[in-house]
């Protein structure tokens, strides 16, 4: 009797397990919220719009207007915010964003250097799900940046800072403007700004008071801490301009290569040889030493008389205390050595 209960029993449990008395079904994968955005009697392969962005820290809900700020060199400015759209339930305006019945006069100019990281940030960590940053001045408009989550989800995208890459724009002045819209809101926030320049440096090749001259190859980059890097001469030859020889009747010397104030020039390679139509060519038997001399480096006469090319190869190097940037190539001299007869 016992094993006839048993086995009634476990009838009943597959039976229970297959669903055939509607027992609970195999569990299906699980779907992101974003994946539907109502029900459907059809289930349709969701649409992928983009990598999804993340906040750089978690958001923060906004009971007020978000305002932004501009973040760089341990600096901090306050963007002019407008109201672009408001719904209802948005966020109300702070007294400080009320509009004023007199205008306020233009703010100063904001320097900002192309070397360190610069980023506009949302004050109190409130995530915008889209945004869109610009460059304008009378002559040009650029777009910086821009993200626009899809209409089937917008919050496909959250994020409360957003980095700015201005280093190919410096030596110029610019309104720096964003759009942004928050969950019920949209913003325009503005900055007036001056990129600073920043050039590779200039090195300085000499023999006692004598300068040679030297030209910059077309692969010298310039390299920025931010990690954006350029060509700064870019040409399809070794060079843009042959330089122009030096007679050299002290053969015993050494040439001084050094870089300004603040740059050092490390792992330096130098090759002797020619050039011909923009093309440096090392040459068997030409033959110069180096020694490094901690701000400068050294270089020997090459070893044979003639008209002869060095190229200098390296990496020069600028230490500052919150940033390093380097000019990585190679820098060309033509020296005419003659040995004075005993």
């Amino acid at each position: 009797m016992a094993a006839t209960l048993a086995a009634g029993l476990l009838v009943l449990l597959l039976a229970g397990g297959l669903g055939v008395l509607g027992g609970r079904p195999a569990p299906s994968p699980t779907v992101p919220a974003f994946a539907a955005v109502s029900p459907a009697p059809t289930v349709e392969p969701a649409v992928e719009f983009g990598p999804r962005v993340t906040p750089a820290v978690p958001c923060l809900r906004a009971d007020t207007v978000p305002e932004l700020q501009l973040e760089a060199d341990g600096r901090a400015f306050a963007g002019a915010i407008e109201i672009i759209h408001r719904d209802e339930a948005g966020p109300v305006p702070t007294p400080a964003l009320v509009p004023l019945p007199v205008v306020p006069s233009a703010p100063a100019t904001i320097e900002l250097r192309s070397d360190v990281v610069t980023l506009i940030r949302t004050i109190g960590d409130v995530c915008a799900t889209s945004w869109r940053f610009d460059l304008s001045n009378p002559d040009e408009s650029i777009g910086l940046e821009s993200f626009m989550s899809p209409e089937a989800d917008p919050e496909w995208t959250r994020q409360n800072q957003f980095t700015l890459e201005l280093e190919a724009f410096r030596g110029r002045d610019f309104d720096l403007s964003g759009l942004l819209t928050f969950p019920g809101l949209t913003v325009q926030a503005s900055w007036p700004i001056r990129i600073l320049p920043f050039d590779a440096p200039n090195p300085r090749l000499s023999l006692s008071r004598t300068d040679i001259d030297i030209e910059p190859g077309c692969d010298l980059q310039l390299i920025f801490a931010t990690g954006f890097a350029e060509l700064v001469n870019p040409c399809e030859t070794d060079m843009g301009r042959q330089p122009e020889a030096t007679t050299i009747s002290a053969p015993d010397s050494f040439l001084n290569m050094r870089f300004p104030m603040g740059w050092f020039l490390f792992g330096a390679t130098v090759a002797c040889g020619s050039i011909a139509e923009g093309h440096f060519q090392p040459v068997e038997g030409c033959e110069v030493d180096t020694r490094d001399e901690g701000t400068a480096l050294a270089i020997s006469m090459p070893s044979l008389d003639g008209t002869w090319s060095l190229a200098i190869s390296g990496c020069a190097t600028q230490l500052l205390s919150d940033t390093t940037n380097k000019a990585c190539g190679t820098w060309y001299a033509t020296l005419e050595v003659r040995r004075l007869s005993r």
